[in-house]
């Protein structure tokens, strides 16, 4: 059994992706909540699935492979 896809990193959701996003613009936990009717503690737990799904330590880790990956593409970010 093949776990995750050929990009080494899980597909992200919607929301995993906005939340990321969002962190990469400099927004904080509550400010991207607010965008996405969720708790500061809630895009935390978010997040943290991100970096497990991208493989990640941190969110600094996550953000630059992220970057890396082209996930920031077509945004200003």
């Amino acid at each position: 059994m093949k776990f995750g896809n050929d990009l080494g990193f899980l597909p992200l959701t919607g929301t995993e992706l906005h939340c990321l996003r969002g962190c990469a613009q400099g927004q904080s936990d509550q400010e991207i909540g607010a965008e996405l009717e969720l708790t500061a503690g809630e895009v935390a737990s978010v997040l943290n699935v991100v970096m497990l799904k991208l493989r990640v330590p941190n969110r600094l880790a996550g953000l630059a492979k992220a970057g890396r990956l082209g996930l920031f593409d077509n945004i200003d970010v």
